[in-house]
This record gives C-alpha cells, sequence and structure tokens, in this order.
C-alpha cells in the first residue's frame, strides 16, 4: 500500500480585510464589491513561497522521521529563485539529509496535484520509499483588481510512504491542455488575464469534468463511491454547479474563500488537508487540480489516520489570526507603491556564497551544537564547549534548534533600525536546556512582547527585499511570541532541578510538590506519616498519593517516608534524591508538629519531640544535601519559621523556640553557603494545614490556602532569587519582610567613665529609640556598626537616610543635575520610561542639544521605550 502517511499546511498570521480593500479602491474599481466578503490570507513583509513552504512541511512532519525521507518536490510559479533549487532551500531548512532527490515543479496552477502524482509515481516503481510534496505560493497582483480579492497566501504539504498510510492511493488520471485562462512572461511581474467568461465556460466548467470522469472509468468508480469532492476555482456559483454536474454538489469541499483565498498551487493540497482533518476511517476523497489541463486522484482514509499526531494543520493556522484593515499596509508589504527606507536601507546586503554554503546548516536549518561530554547544547556550533566547567574541545555533534521551545530573555522596539513593520523588534531568546541569541521577533507588535513568552521559531527573510540590488533572498529563523494568559507566562521554571520537601505528604509540603513538579522539577517527597503531635509508627501512605499525583500530572517524583528526628533520617532523605536523580538542588525544611501546653506543664518530651523535628529535623536534612550543593557550586535552601517564633504566642514556647532558632541557622548557614552560590533564607507561612483546622476559626481557616504560600516559596527556591538570609511572612494574598534592626548606637561610657545604671537611665530614650536602625548582613558588620564614633547631627543623619532610600520618582528628580550637556551636543531623542510595581509609573525623558528635560506621561512618539520592574530599575 502507497499513499499519505502525513500532512500540514500554513496560512500566514495576517489577513487582509476585502472589506478594507473595497473601501480603499471602490471609487476607482466599484465592481469588486461582489467578491468583497470575508477575508485573504496576507504574506508577512518576510514571507514568500519558501517560507511558507518549509511551516507547512514542519507541519507535515510533527511526529515523523525525516531520516527516512528520500526526495522532496516543491510545487509553485512564485519561487524566488529562477535558477537555484528552492526545493534544496526548503529541504536545508528542514535539515534533510543531504542525499535525497529534490525538485522544483512550476510554471502551472496544477504543479501542486502534479508533484503528488509524480511522488505518487515515484513511490509506486519502488525507487523511492517516502517523499514530501510541498506546494507552496505567494501570487502578486496589481491593485484594486478581482484577483486582489480571490487570491490568498499559503502553503500544504504532504508526506508519502508505504508505511502507516493514513489515506491509501487509489489512482490517477490527467490532462494536459494549452488552454491560457491567463500567463505571466518571464521577467513581468504580473499576470495577464483573458476575460472571465473564457475561463469559467471553456476552462474550469469543461477541464474539470473531463478529468473527473477520466478517472472514474480508469478505476470503475462513480460518485457514488466518492465521500469528498475537492477541487479549486474561485467562481463560487461555477464550483457548486461544476459540482452538481457531476453529480457531486453534496459531497464539495467548500473553496475557502471567505476564509482565505485561494492558495495557487497550493490550493487542491490545502483542501485535500482540511478535508483530512475531518476525514474517517473508510472516506474516499476526490482531488482535482487545474491549470494547462486538470489533474484528479483518488484516495481511501484508513485506521492509521486515527494514530496520526495532532498538529497545528489548517484548522489551527486558520483560526491563529490577525486581521488587517490598514490597506496602505498591504501596499507597502506587497512593493505595490514606492516608500522612502532612508539611507541605513542603503547599506550593503550582499550575501557571501562562500559562507552561506559553509554555514548552511546554521543559518538555514538552526543548527548549532551540543557537547558529548557533558551535554550543554550552544548556538552557534563552536570548537570549544561553551560550559566552563567542561570546556571540552571537538566535542559537539549537530543539534536542532528549530523546534526546541525557548522564551524571551529581553526585547526592545528600535525606531531607528530599518524595518517594514516598525518598530524593529529584536532581542535574547534563551532555548529550554541551553542555548541563545540574539533574535528578530515577527509577526507581533511591542505590545505583544514580554519577558518569559514563550516563543517558536519561524524560517523567514532575514533582511528587506533587495530585488533593485541582485534579486537574492536572504534567509534566517526569527522567533514569533505564543501568546499566554498572563498566569501562564512562566518565566520561572525548575527543569533540570531536584527538591527534596519535608512533610510533604499534605498541607503546605504537598502544595510545594506539586508546583515545584508543575515546573519541571523532580521531587522527592518526604512524609514519616505520623500524626499531628508526632506519635505513632508513621504511614506511607500520605507521601505516596502525593507522589501519584505528580506522576498524573506528567512529573516526576520519589516518595521517602524516613523521620526526619534522626541523623539516620535526614541523610537517607538525601540518599534517595542521589539514588533517584542523582543530584540536590533545592531543600524545603516543612516537616512540623505541634505538643502546645503552657510553660509551667510543658514536659521535656514535649519540649524536646518539637526541638528534635522542627530544629533538629532541620539540621539533619540540610547538612548532607548542603555537602553535594558545594560540590555542585549551587543551591537553595528554604527554612519553615512562624510568628510564633518571630513575635511569640501563648502556649508555644517550645514551637515558638524552635522556630526562632531556625532563622538564627540561616543566618550562620546563609554566611557559609555565599561562595557556592548556595541561598538561604525562611519563610513565615500563614496558611490552613492540619496543625491548625482546629485552632482557627472556620471562616479565616477556609481563606488561609496553600496556594497563597508557594509563589514565595518557589520564588525563593528558584535561579532568578538573588536573596539570601531573610525572612518573609506570606499568606492569605499578602507578603512582608521581617528582619532584625539595630538602632544607631548611643556612647554611654568609656575607658575612663564606666556607664551606670543611671547613665542607661539618662540615655534611655535614645537607646531604645530605632529612628535610623539598619539592617546588618553579619556578625562582624553589626560589631562595627555599634564600635564607630556616635552619628552626625540628626538632620544629617536623615539627608543620608534619604539618599539611601532611593524611588523611582526620586531618580527622576536627581536626573537633570547629573546630566552632562557636553556630552548631548547635537542629540535630539526622546526616552519613554514604563516603569512597572509600586511607585512606578510612565515618564519622559528629552535630550535636545544639551538640554534635558524630565516630564511624567507618554509621549506620543518616542525614540526609544524602556519597560523594567520599579526594583530593577532603582
Amino acid at each position: 500500500m502507497i499513499g499519505i502517511t502525513s500532512y500540514g499546511a500554513y496560512i500566514p498570521r495576517l489577513r487582509l480585510s476585502r472589506s478594507a480593500i473595497f473601501q480603499a479602491v471602490g471609487w476607482f474599481a466599484p465592481a469588486v464589491m461582489a467578491v468583497a466578503q470575508g477575508e485573504r490570507s496576507m504574506c508577512n513583509w518576510d514571507e514568500d513561497s519558501i517560507t511558507m513552504a518549509v511551516a507547512a512541511s514542519r507541519d507535515c512532519l510533527t511526529g515523523q522521521k525525516k531520516e527516512t525521507i528520500d526526495a522532496m518536490f516543491l510545487a509553485s510559479t512564485t519561487l524566488p529563485f529562477a535558477d537555484r533549487s528552492n526545493a534544496g532551500i526548503v529541504s536545508t531548512a528542514l535539515n534533510l539529509r543531504e542525499n535525497i532527490f529534490a525538485a522544483d515543479v512550476t510554471s502551472t496552477q496544477k504543479a501542486g496535484t502534479s508533484a503528488l502524482v509524480s511522488a505518487l509515481d515515484s513511490l509506486k516503481g519502488g525507487d523511492k520509499s517516502q517523499i514530501l510534496v510541498a506546494a507552496s505560493d505567494k501570487r502578486e497582483t496589481k491593485a484594486a483588481y478581482f484577483y486582489e480579492m480571490w487570491f490568498g497566501d499559503g502553503a500544504a504539504a504532504l508526506l508519502l510512504g508505504k508505511d502507516n498510510v493514513i489515506a491509501e492511493y487509489l489512482g490517477s488520471y490527467s490532462i494536459s491542455c494549452d488552454f491560457v485562462p491567463h500567463y505571466r512572461g518571464e521577467l513581468k511581474r504580473f499576470d495577464y488575464t483573458w476575460e472571465e467568461r473564457w475561463i469559467r465556460d471553456e476552462g474550469y466548467s469543461k477541464i474539470i469534468p473531463q478529468a473527473v470522469s477520466g478517472l472514474m472509468q480508469k478505476l470503475n468508480f462513480t460518485m457514488n463511491d466518492v465521500d469528498k469532492f475537492i477541487f479549486p476555482c474561485f467562481f463560487k456559483a461555477e464550483h457548486k454547479k461544476i459540482a452538481q454536474t457531476l453529480g457531486a454538489d453534496k459531497k464539495l469541499i467548500d473553496n475557502l474563500h471567505e476564509a482565505c483565498g485561494e492558495t495557487g498551487t497550493a490550493h487542491p493540497l490545502m483542501m485535500l488537508v482540511s478535508a483530512l482533518e475531518t476525514a474517517k476511517p473508510g472516506d474516499r476523497i476526490l482531488v482535482a487540480g487545474f491549470g494547462q489541463g486538470c489533474d484528479a486522484l483518488y484516495f481511501k482514509v484508513t485506521e492509521e489516520i486515527q494514530k496520526l499526531s495532532p498538529r497545528k494543520g489548517f484548522k489551527g493556522h486558520l483560526s491563529d489570526k490577525k486581521t488587517i484593515h490598514n490597506y496602505e499596509k498591504w501596499l507597502v508589504f506587497r512593493e505595490l507603491i514606492s516608500k522612502e527606507m532612508g539611507i541605513r536601507a542603503e547599506a550593503p546586503t550582499q550575501t557571501a556564497l562562500t559562507t552561506l554554503y559553509r554555514k548552511r546548516k546554521m543559518l538555514l536549518g538552526l543548527v548549532g551544537g551540543k557537547c558529548r561530554e557533558c551535554q550543554t547544547p550552544q548556538f552557534p556550533k563552536m570548537d570549544i564547549c561553551v560550559n566552563p566547567k567542561c570546556g571540552a574541545v571537538n566535542s559537539q555533534d549537530d543539534y536542532e534548534f528549530s523546534n526546541i521551545k525557548a522564551k524571551i530573555k529581553t526585547f526592545t522596539g528600535d525606531m531607528l533600525a530599518v524595518s517594514l513593520d516598525p518598530p524593529q523588534k529584536y532581542g535574547m531568546i534563551q532555548f529550554e536546556g541551553g542555548g541563545r541569541f540574539m533574535a528578530d521577533f515577527t509577526d507581533c507588535e511591542l505590545d505583544d512582547l514580554k519577558v518569559g513568552l514563550p516563543v517558536e521559531m519561524a524560517f523567514r527573510i532575514r533582511t528587506l527585499p533587495s530585488s533593485s540590488e541582485r534579486g537574492f533572498t536572504n534567509y534566517f529563523w526569527k522567533a514569533i511570541p505564543i501568546p499566554q494568559p498572563e498566569q501562564a507566562v512562566e518565566i520561572i521554571r525548575f527543569d533540570g532541578r531536584v527538591a527534596i520537601i519535608t512533610g510533604a505528604g499534605g498541607g503546605l509540603g504537598r502544595q510545594y510538590a506539586l508546583d515545584l513538579a508543575k515546573r519541571g522539577a523532580k521531587v522527592v517527597v518526604n512524609d514519616y506519616g505520623g500524626s499531628r503531635d508526632g506519635s505513632g509508627t508513621g504511614s506511607a501512605s500520605p507521601a505516596e498519593k502525593v507522589v501519584q499525583e505528580i506522576k498524573n500530572l506528567g512529573g516526576e517524583a520519589v516518595a521517602n517516608y524516613d523521620n526526619v528526628a534522626t541523623v539516620e533520617g535526614g541523610e537517607h532523605i538525601v540518599k534517595t534524591a542521589m539514588d533517584t536523580f542523582g543530584r540536590v538542588d533545592i531543600v524545603i525544611n516543612n516537616a512540623g508538629i505541634l505538643r502546645d501546653k503552657s510553660f509551667t506543664k510543658m514536659e521535656p518530651e514535649n519540649w524536646y519531640s518539637v526541638i528534635d523535628v522542627h530544629l533538629n529535623g532541620a539540621y539533619h536534612v540540610t547538612r548532607p544535601a548542603f555537602k553535594v550543593m558545594k560540590e555542585n557550586g549551587y543551591g537553595r535552601i528554604l527554612f519553615t519559621t512562624s510568628a510564633a517564633g518571630l513575635y511569640g504566642n501563648f502556649g508555644q514556647t517550645n514551637y515558638s523556640s524552635a522556630k526562632m532558632a531556625l532563622v538564627g541557622f540561616m543566618n550562620a548557614l546563609k554566611i557559609e553557603g555565599m561562595k557556592s552560590n548556595i541561598k538561604v533564607n525562611t519563610i513565615a507561612p500563614l496558611a490552613g494545614t492540619r496543625l491548625t483546622e482546629d485552632i482557627m476559626p472556620p471562616d479565616v481557616f477556609a481563606k488561609m490556602k496553600p496556594e497563597y504560600v508557594s509563589p514565595m516559596v518557589l520564588y525563593l527556591c528558584s535561579d532568578e532569587c538573588k536573596e539570601t538570609g531573610a525572612v518573609f511572612n506570606v499568606g492569605m494574598g499578602y507578603a512582608n519582610r521581617v528582619c532584625v534592626m539595630t538602632g544607631q548606637a548611643v556612647n554611654v561610657g568609656n575607658q575612663e567613665q564606666l556607664p551606670t545604671p543611671e547613665t542607661i537611665q539618662e540615655h534611655w530614650e535614645k537607646i531604645n529609640s530605632l529612628k535610623g536602625a539598619k539592617e546588618y548582613f553579619d556578625l562582624n558588620t553589626a560589631m562595627i556598626g555599634l564600635f564607630t564614633s556616635p552619628p552626625a547631627e540628626e538632620k544629617q543623619v536623615e539627608h543620608s537616610s534619604a539618599k539611601e532610600g532611593l524611588s523611582v520618582e526620586g531618580i527622576f528628580e536627581m536626573m537633570p543635575k547629573s546630566f552632562n550637556p557636553e556630552a548631548a551636543a547635537g542629540v535630539a531623542v526622546v526616552f519613554q520610561y514604563e516603569i512597572a510595581g509600586d511607585g512606578g509609573g510612565s515618564w519622559i525623558v528629552t535630550i535636545h542639544d544639551k538640554t534635558c528635560k524630565v516630564e511624567k506621561g507618554k509621549s506620543d512618539n518616542p525614540t526609544c521605550t524602556l519597560k523594567i520592574a520599579a526594583p530593577d530599575y532603582i
């Protein structure tokens, strides 16, 4: 059996509203109103038949093995090169192997179906086993004409083979005749077309039925044996009439005029893809392509179609659209009007063909390298591994980046750079797993870009069309942002990280485990399974349930049931992580018990039990994990304190002592971890768990969800967190920082005169004051603060403190005073600052010939817009 094994399609995201065309040219050509319904697909300025063919082929190859493809046919009448293998460009961009047959099929609108017939016949002959056929067209028309309305841009691709056939090829029939409804002469840009009645009555209405009837006679079937009938015809009434003549009016597939327009050589294949997307096993499909004759092909859908991997396809691309009502943009993109691009556009853009050949995999296929020694990907491929801990030489294997997930790290909108769609948008993109480069963004507006937003790579025209030069089109890969709900933009990920969470069988620990796993972390779920007061022999059930939840989400996790209150338990928890996942990156000390009693009733057992789990338990787990983290040069450790420890609570001297002791633990450990990039922080969570469910009022307990605490925990455990040695209250949607502050030192004595109780009483107000208090990072800086000479007058202290406490508005107020006029001679620029977060807002900084003006608000035409969060700006 031979036939279709996969399919794909591509319709440009931009759609030109046909009503916009009529509104612009209706005064000149009122008759076009007759076909002004819906919208036509419209290439972006950096798209052509090559880029669309690559996009459709990538869609088609979803879930397929590229290395088994023997040949590639590209059908089009609008290929950018008259004497260069256009199919070879597509093949290289797809990173197919080089020992394949690649050919362009052109010069007729039925080139798509002709390429399909040729490929299927080649498979029948047995010389080839798998062939990719792509058809793509970006047809040009003059403005204010019917064909501008009828046509659309697009591409479709079919993979043909002998295994896993989704639509069996039953046969074909072709007619070749020099019927000329239109033609385009050599070196001519636009078609010359004959009258519509001739095309309709002598062309479509006679030649298509002749080819279809010939196929039915050849294969001995009738229209009763057809479930879907496909052929292109942009005359909608004639399209239906031909189907009625053949007895197939109820089986006719729509000509897609309102959806996207007719996509030239791609259109029969595009309609076939749309039919396959809804086809059921057993469906029989008859498809015809028209142009200087007609090709008719017959297929039968098989059970294999139900196993095909999901892809964007025709429907996905059709729904992913942005409608354009700006007819002038269409004219500029299509070079239908002469525009002034400025002197910057006159820079030489010649392509060094020697470099293009030598770097063809990198430039056309987006192929970088991956180190065999440490598995680090990098772009471009280099002789030396980019990983500073590796540095291997000549260890790079080819690594294809085009299908790797990536995110935006930085972006900008440049009004000075040359662009047909200003501002020019570019920035740094980071690939998942490693590798990054500065990329242009396309198919988006500046406001669509956000740091952390996922992007997909697209093969596009790199620079402005250079037809006025040597007619060489430059191609490279660009990034297209994938719109996401605000909450779905995951800047913070934990892919490749391993987290240990104690007490993770329920409550807060469970929430941490689930949220870390959702963002890519591998999790060791530790829970002894004891009761709230720590009694009992333990149970595996709580940890196992959470592990199963994580696995159901597609994550990786392992359960551990050791008791943190023992040295052996802590060591075994870390061993579980190392044995299962090979590393430890994150430790969240969350395990806890309660044994509340007033102090006089606090027996030693209750005291030591709480200390053993909270304080000693954190020591038992953290110590072996800290050793691993130091070896790896990375770690994130989180302790869990409590408001009871920070502020005190009746009946909890044991619990409060243990919780405040953890803050001291953190303060010392943060210093030891600094050289090894180990950050140590503490949270005081306010959340409803089994420890607090019968202590708090039910209505308050219901609001204290662990989900409000988890985001702070994930941030403190992430690569992005640069904080160490800090304590945070968090819960019920609120968060704030807690710290130990030291008031200004008061000199109450010296070697000559020792202080007395009366001296202390005399200076008590100043000693007890926290005015001008400071936070100190460690013991040494605190001691220096204590022993330094008394501070200056209060006014001077306040002035100094004001300088330290910078604000966004304060910085803008200082800007003109810091301005260097001589450095701005002859400069005229407007900077628009958009500062997000507390204290943020919009500011305009205007630099004009040695002057600097700062004002609040938004500029109508800024030279450059800078978007940044308030803390980062400060």
